[in-house]
């Protein structure tokens, strides 16, 4: 054998005189294959002027210099051309098309893919990738970055029912989706198990918002928000209407019918009540329906309460009207005469009075 199998490169012959000329040219031939790159691969004539050391691989219509030599690592050396037949799979870098190209089975050059097509296959990066998932990055983080400026990340698809989404996983198993799932609008996605799935978040494309397990959460103590256009509270909850002569309450006792209920909306209070005497007891004085369930704003706004039915009540010629007082938790009974109010005592009480209250106010 005089050369080697795979890069034919000459070998020295037993007392083979001036040896140097195998050496320089299997160090020559070297020189154009190891770590190869090639000015270009579009060229099918050699260029006019080539410098010593210049690389190209050489078009398929071959022709001048380069004839018969088409797919060839073609470098010009001491004043000629030399040329190099690729084996398949042979590596190229192309500089004036910044890639790298692969020498084919059956002669010629393609951009290096890993299965064949137009662009790489697939890419691992310390994990292995397949044709489901192309590419595969194992590290504590990834990092996209603007060259200069914005940086946008798309995912695109093919069709408003298909999907485009992220999938947040714990062992493998799907936890969250954000993404267009099955049409254009944005869903938020959530699982336990990776198998049933319930969608907390969907934004549509008009700009409104909806809500499919029609659930939102506020924790059980609110954090008020300086931003008058912050909806920062939501509440559901009872209250125990209670009756106070005075500020007292001695002896007054309660029918079943006794209770009341709210709704907390950010600062606002929605709430009503009954309540129904068994006994009016012995204190004296004004009289008021106390137990809000907040009391009213600090603010020096006095606030109107409705008093929608009565019953029980006597020495009165108008209608029971309430005020909830700045920084109370009580309505305040009045009747209405003639234009001016009356205050409420105990006279006017019975043992079997009943009130039915509704009063809206902010905290």
């Amino acid at each position: 054998m005089s050369a080697t199998a795979r890069l034919n490169l000459p070998y020295i012959a037993p007392l083979q005189a001036q040896k140097q000329v195998s050496y320089n040219e299997a160090m020559a031939v070297l020189d154009q294959l190891v770590q190869p790159v090639v000015l270009s691969r579009s060229l099918d004539t050699p260029p006019a002027d080539p410098a010593e050391g210049d690389t190209y691989l050489v078009g398929p219509a071959a022709a001048g210099a380069w004839a018969g030599r088409a797919h060839s690592f073609a470098t010009w050396r001491d004043g000629g051309w030399s040329f190099r037949a690729p084996a398949p799979g042979w590596l190229a870098y192309v500089a004036d098309t910044d890639e790298i190209a692969m020498a084919q089975a059956g002669g010629g050059w393609q951009s290096f893919v890993t299965t064949g097509g137009a662009a790489l296959a697939k890419l691992g990066i310390h994990a292995s990738a397949d044709l489901g998932t192309r590419l595969a990055v194992a590290a504590d983080g990834t990092l996209f970055t603007h060259d200069g400026a914005d940086h946008r990340l798309t995912l695109n698809k093919a069709a408003a029912g298909d999907t485009a989404s992220l999938v947040f996983a714990t062992g493998y198993a799907g936890r969250a989706e954000l993404g267009t799932a099955g049409d254009d609008a944005l869903h938020v996605k959530l699982s336990a198990d990776g198998t049933t799935w319930s969608e907390a978040l969907r934004l549509l494309a008009d700009g409104s918002v909806r809500l499919p397990q029609g659930q939102l959460a506020f924790p059980a103590t609110a954090n008020p928000a300086a931003d008058a256009h912050t909806l920062d509270d939501y509440e559901e909850g009872t209250w125990t209407p209670g009756l106070a002569f005075g500020g007292l309450a001695t002896g007054i006792t309660y029918g079943a019918g006794t209770l009341g209920r709210y709704t907390k909306i950010g600062r606002t209070v929605a709430a009503s009540g009954a309540l129904v005497l068994t006994a009016k007891g012995s204190a004296t004085g004004t009289a008021a329906v106390t137990g809000l369930p907040f009391a009213n704003a600090d603010d020096g706004l006095y606030v109107s309460a409705s008093i929608g039915f009565t019953s029980g009540l006597s020495g009165l010629t108008g209608a029971v009207i309430g005020v909830v007082a700045p920084a109370a938790s009580r309505i305040s009974l009045f009747a209405s005469n003639n234009g001016a109010s009356v205050t409420l005592n105990n006279g006017h009480f019975s043992a079997a009075t009943q009130l039915y209250v509704a009063v809206t106010y902010d905290v």
